[in-house]
């Protein structure tokens, strides 16, 4: 049994998107907020699924269906047994062997990086077409039994870390796990820690002096900087700084930023393409190792991409 969030308003710890899938034999993945909503849910799931072992090629409970559920003690119906105040809707797909289909389709365009259109509705799950921005994680009400929710899925942030080294290899992990797809870039052949960095999605060694015809404007673009020192770093913010990128984040010590922007602002780069600059990057925690910095870095990217 799919399970996924189609509406979440207010402070709701499933948002819109989030999903689980359970399976007859009771084991749990994903997760649609947890606590004790999803605890009930996924019981709900589990009830409406056949026995382990069935013979049936089909779940039980061949209908899909809604259940709201209201995070407020004082409801009289609907409630889910928190107290967040706010409320979500998540949708029951019953999955067999006559969805393994869609299944595959779906599959095999996130294998390949392609982004592809969910369509939930209370006719069944499928594909069409990619939802627009203003019309993603919508529900449509037409009534009572008729609704109808769309998703686009495979569309991943894409983050480029300029910078192989132990930050880098940190930062890809912590990205990867943040649903990023990650493509880590360096000047140095036969770098260890690029070799050893099983969580970038890309690997690519390019000459950091040709940098700006390798990166090109990008507005969902998210571009790190923590490559081996002062002298790249240079040269590389001096490519970059011009083109529009969602997110532009230079690693430094004070006395390197100082100096570097100070050196910029000489050679005519303006205070508005300055400010383009989030240096020093990452959120200050008193970072220390390459695993601190990498959070420090991976939440200020998060709190762009989330603003």
């Amino acid at each position: 049994m799919l399970l996924v969030v189609v509406e979440s308003i207010g402070s709701s710890p499933g948002r819109a998107g989030f999903k689980a899938l359970v399976t007859s034999g009771g084991e749990l993945y994903g997760s649609i907020g947890g606590g004790s909503m999803e605890h009930k849910l996924v019981e709900l799931a589990r009830a409406r699924l056949a026995p382990a072992g069935s013979s049936s090629s089909d779940p039980a409970g061949t209908s899909s269906m809604l259940k709201r559920q209201i995070h407020r003690a004082e409801e009289p119906t609907d409630r889910s047994g928190m107290i967040c105040s706010g409320e979500q809707t998540v949708a029951f797909f019953p999955l067999g062997k006559s969805q393994e289909k869609l299944v595959q389709e779906i599959t095999d365009s996130l294998q390949k990086n392609r982004s592809i259109g969910l369509v939930l509705s209370h006719k069944g799950i499928g594909t069409g077409d990619l939802p627009q921005a203003s019309d993603e994680k919508v529900l449509h009400r037409q009534g009572p039994e008729h609704w109808q929710y769309r998703e686009r899925l495979g569309s991943m942030p894409r983050i480029i870390i300029l910078g192989a080294g132990h930050v880098g290899l940190a930062l890809s992990r912590t990205m990867d796990q943040l649903g990023f797809h990650v493509h880590l870039m360096d000047d140095r052949a036969d770098l260890n820690t690029m070799a050893a960095n099983q969580w970038a999605h890309a690997r690519s060694v390019v000459d950091y002096a040709n940098i700006g015809n390798v990166i090109a404007d990008d507005p969902e673009l998210y571009i790190v900087l923590v490559s081996f020192g002062y002298r790249t770093d240079d040269i590389l913010v001096r490519q970059l700084v011009r083109k529009r990128f969602k997110y532009l984040g230079m690693m430094g010590s004070v006395e390197k930023i100082r100096k570097l922007l100070a050196d910029m602002r000489k050679d005519g780069f303006t205070e508005e393409e300055i400010a383009r600059i989030r240096t020093p990057i990452g959120l200050p925690i008193n970072s220390k190792t390459p695993e601190e910095i990498a959070v420090s870095i991976a939440a200020e990217v998060i709190s762009v991409k989330n603003s």
